[in-house]
């Protein structure tokens, strides 16, 4: 009959409940015994009374059933099991020292990881001027980037695939700690040579008679011309339908049609001289926000910390533009 079946404590077990009742201050104890040759020198070292020491390792030679110092001559030796337990407490002590040193990187910002949730008409400019100043900080802070539309984002903070998610403005959800961002204008993006480019502001009516570029219907700011399409009464039937706002500016910046994004999300091809971004005139437009976000209850790490306040100065820096 084996010791679990008669109700006995399997042997493993019992020495892994010994093991971790021995106080790290014995070891310390039977360590310093090995390194000087004897109790009292070993006391004179740490500063403590012999007999403390002696009372400590036979207490520990009691539990274990196992000698663990012996005389040799006029000198105290450490047994083979002895030499062991010293063994366990130097890789204990390493370990811990280890251990200091990480959490000092990760507190230093010299060791981490963060994980980004990005709209994908975020990663071309904000994220990059961001990170740029990030990375160069913390060259050796891993940052992750995942791309989508909004509700992808959406779903990778509240399921914690990330840490942080950027995104058009949603409708606030008690799930997520949002950090909102001041509005700018939803745009109608067309090449320098297009009827719009010329304009101040162009009407929801006057973008009917256009080829149109939409987004797919997962894209928060195509929910957001499809509101306000619905709201002019005008039905409207799109030339192309992309999923890349990269694809959306090409197509537009080739003359083939009117694309709809922030000024924000086209502003390379419009520093580039292919793009022109004109604000569309109705109450809509106006109000097209973004957002920033994490999991409530969600505690980061100082890396995504950090640079969660890096990315607020930066919205605040590119949206007050």
């Amino acid at each position: 009959m084996s010791p679990t079946e008669n109700g006995a404590e399997p042997l493993a077990e019992r020495w892994i409940d010994e093991i971790g009742e021995i106080g790290e201050r014995t070891l310390r104890y039977l360590a310093e015994i090995a390194a000087s040759g004897g109790v009292r020198m070993a006391a004179e070292t740490l500063g403590v009374n012999p007999s403390v020491i002696s009372r400590q390792v036979a207490a520990l030679e009691r539990r274990l059933r196992f000698p663990l110092i012996e005389r040799r001559g006029r000198n105290v030796v450490v047994t083979e099991i002895g030499q062991v337990l010293i063994d366990h407490y130097r890789d204990s002590q390493r370990r811990q020292r280890d251990l200091a040193a990480r959490l000092e990187e990760y507190r230093q910002l010299r060791r981490g990881r963060v994980a980004l949730g990005v709209g994908e008409g975020f990663v071309g400019n904000l994220i990059a001027r961001a990170l740029q100043r990030f990375s160069m900080t913390y060259p050796d802070i891993l940052v992750e980037i995942r791309s989508g539309p909004t509700p992808v984002v959406l779903s990778l903070v509240r399921d914690d695939g990330v840490d942080i998610g950027l995104c058009t403005r949603t409708a606030d959800d008690p799930a997520l700690r949002i950090h909102t961002f001041a509005s700018k204008p939803l745009c109608a993006v067309v090449a320098p040579t297009h009827r719009f480019a010329s304009l101040a502001k162009v009407a929801p009516e006057a973008l009917a008679e256009e080829r149109l570029i939409f987004m797919r219907e997962a894209f928060g700011v195509q929910q957001i011309v499809q509101s306000l399409f619905d709201e002019v009464r005008l039905n409207v039937i799109p030339a192309y339908r992309v999923d890349l706002f990269h694809t959306a500016q090409t197509l537009a910046a080739g003359g083939l049609g009117v694309a709809f994004m922030s000024s924000i999300t086209a502003r390379r091809g419009i520093e580039l001289g292919e793009l022109v971004a004109v604000p569309i005139d109705h109450p809509i437009a106006a109000g097209f926000g973004s957002q920033m976000m994490a999991r409530v209850g969600r505690r980061l790490s100082p890396a995504a910390d950090h640079l969660w306040k890096q990315l607020a100065r930066s919205f605040v820096q590119t949206t007050g533009k």
